[in-house]
């Protein structure tokens, strides 16, 4: 009889600690933990304390090494995060990121790209990026899909929206810059983004139907009645730490307006500033001796060469070498940090609003943070030619035919609170479309009054008035209630923003919002500088709890520039960024209006 091998006889934890510090160097942190394999022909005995069925204790362990675990752990209940949990997982990543490597990914691999994304805090991008080559393979995938022209690109619309979210969370400007202004794949992917802004009609941009405000929806509202209206996200279910997951796509206008916006900025400097600076005063005192109004010279420099919106924010991946003895010490959800924190929204959207029919999901989190709006913002409208997108709708041209100007957009918010859960201003009416999302899901004729550290709303419908407290910066947190069933919107008082020869951009507005447990409001201004530069709109809205969608109804400030008309705003915050869609309000619902995209940022600090 063969006398078994000293080594082998060694016990199973020492054999965990000693497999674990073979694949735990910098040499050896991307990819697979392929070392172990060696290790394992040692003898059959080796082989079977380090195999995957027995011994998930060191796969969980090198799972953690490889991979982020803060957003899991402040996300999931600890049963997504037993040792099972995680040993499956890190097998299902590397499968799907050795296929995406290859170029041979399916839709379930995109998935889980995309879900390591919204976990990031630096490793996951490490090995998505560096190891999978993730930006290669958008690129391909980008260039098989087909053609801009005809949309025909956007034949799988879960795959297609994940691969521009993807897009987005992978740019970054130095990286378009070295592609080239004027290179093939830029000039390809900057008329695919275009044409999905222009025809962003057809997709998704909302995760519930817009023009409903109280979700979910009662099973008197059939899927037959939002037919036509709405563009439902498709759903998936995928696996996720080893537990089937039912979440919904991305809807894929935020993400194309980002990227589309990102694109053009980049290239944005002195030597390109628009010819109508030479006929502009100077600056503003300039402008003021001159009695003239609109943009000076260093309105567009502003505009021009400062206003970018943030792309996500990179965390650069931290990797502990470290052999902690009790592997619950690392798997504790931990205080509130990392750049993942950027994405808990949007994860919590996905998972808890793929159903607008569906109540509570035992993954449902924040999707709306009480206080984010309350500050200044500056950003971006793009706005179609008129022409050439009535003749669109008409089915005279396709999408690539139709430019888009990008105007100036600021705001300066604040926001303010329904304290009482008995005062609350109830959603508007619709006789034919819900709460009236053509109004922001406001009552029609509110009056708003000004108030020290508060805003008083009064509706001459109901003769009812309610109080909303101004929202103090950096105290947010106060506003928040554990009170089920309260609303939370916005309404808006002076704001600027505007259409001007040059650009038209929409600054300052008073808006009212509210948290998922309280009802909330915002108001803003554009600031006076803003205003006199681009223009003067009033501005009210709401935040519908469900799913933190904002719609911000804009009207001119000067009754007699009925020109300019009422726009209609709705978006959601991601990360940094407040995009989504607008919408002209004088055409029913039941057609397609005028439309386009927008973003804006935050300027100053939460406080």
């Amino acid at each position: 009889m063969t006398p078994k091998c000293p080594v082998s006889q060694l016990p199973c934890g020492i054999w965990e600690r000693i497999a674990f510090y073979v694949v735990a160097s910098e040499g050896t942190f991307l990819g697979p933990p392929t070392p172990i394999s060696t290790l394992s022909l040692l003898s059959r005995d080796i082989y079977n304390q380090l195999s995957f069925k027995n011994n998930t204790h060191l796969y969980a362990r090198i799972f953690c090494f490889k991979f982020d675990t803060l957003a899991p752990c402040r996300r999931l209940s600890s049963r997504w995060r037993t040792t099972k949990s995680l040993t499956a997982e890190l097998i299902k990543r590397f499968q799907a990121l050795k296929r995406i490597k290859l170029m041979e990914a399916e839709v379930d691999d995109i998935w889980t790209a995309y879900l390591m994304c919204l976990e990031n805090d630096g490793r996951n991008e490490a090995q998505l990026v560096e190891y999978a080559k993730l930006k290669q393979y958008l690129k391909a995938l980008f260039i098989q899909q087909g053609t801009a022209q005809d949309l025909s690109w956007f034949k799988n619309p879960v795959l297609d929206s994940l691969a521009v979210w993807l897009l987005w969370e992978t740019t970054d400007r130095e990286s378009i810059r070295l592609e080239g202004l004027d290179s093939a794949f830029r000039n390809y992917l900057v008329g695919l983004l275009h044409s999905f802004i222009i025809a962003g009609y057809k997709f998704p941009s909302t995760y519930g139907p817009d023009f409903y405000f109280s979700l979910p929806l009662c099973p008197q509202v059939t899927q037959e009645d939002l037919d036509g209206c709405w563009q439902r996200p498709p759903k998936s279910e995928v696996l996720h730490y080893s537990h089937k997951l039912r979440l919904a796509a991305p809807v894929i206008a935020p993400a194309a307006i980002l990227a589309l916006v990102v694109q053009a900025d980049s290239f944005q400097d002195s030597t390109n500033l628009p010819n109508v600076v030479s006929i502009l005063p100077r600056n503003r005192a300039d402008a003021i001796a001159q009695g003239r109004r609109g943009p000076t010279v260093a309105d567009i420099f502003d505009y021009h060469l400062n206003t970018r919106p943030p792309t996500s924010t990179r965390p650069q991946p931290t990797v502990d070498f470290t052999y902690v003895e009790d592997l619950e010490d690392v798997l504790q959800p931990r205080a509130l940090t990392g750049g993942s924190m950027q994405h808990d929204e949007d994860w919590y959207r996905l998972v808890a609003c793929h159903d607008p029919w569906a109540g509570d999901s035992p993954l449902r989190g924040p999707v709306y943070q009480p206080g984010i709006l309350s500050g200044k913002w500056a950003g971006r409208l793009l706005v179609p030619d008129f022409v050439l997108y009535s003749s669109l709708l008409q089915g005279r041209s396709g999408p690539s035919t139709v430019s888009i100007r990008h105007n100036p957009l600021y705001w300066e918010l604040e926001e303010h609170h329904c304290l009482s859960s008995n005062e609350f201003l109830p959603p508007g009416g619709d006789e034919q479309w819900g709460d009236d999302v053509l109004n922001a899901w406001l009552p029609r004729g509110l009056i708003f009054t000004h108030l020290e550290g508060a805003l008083e709303v009064y509706d001459p419908n109901t003769k009812h008035s309610a109080r909303y407290e101004t929202v103090v910066p950096g105290k947010a947190d106060l506003y928040s209630s554990n009170e089920k069933g309260s609303k939370l919107w916005i309404s808006g008082q002076e704001i600027s923003d505007g259409h001007a020869a040059v650009s038209i951009p929409t600054s300052g507005l008073e808006l009212e919002g509210a948290s998922i447990d309280d009802d909330d409001e915002y108001s803003d201004t554009t600031g006076e500088s803003a205003g006199e530069a681009w223009g003067n709109f009033t501005i009210h809205g709401r935040v519908r709890p469900w799913d933190g969608l904002i719609a911000l109804l804009r009207v001119p400030s000067d009754p007699s520039q009925t020109d300019l008309g009422r726009w209609i705003f709705k978006g959601y915050l991601h990360g940094q960024n407040l995009v989504g869609r607008w919408r002209e309000t004088s055409t029913p619902l039941e057609y397609v209006g005028y439309e386009g995209g927008f973003v804006v940022y935050r300027t100053d600090s939460l406080g």
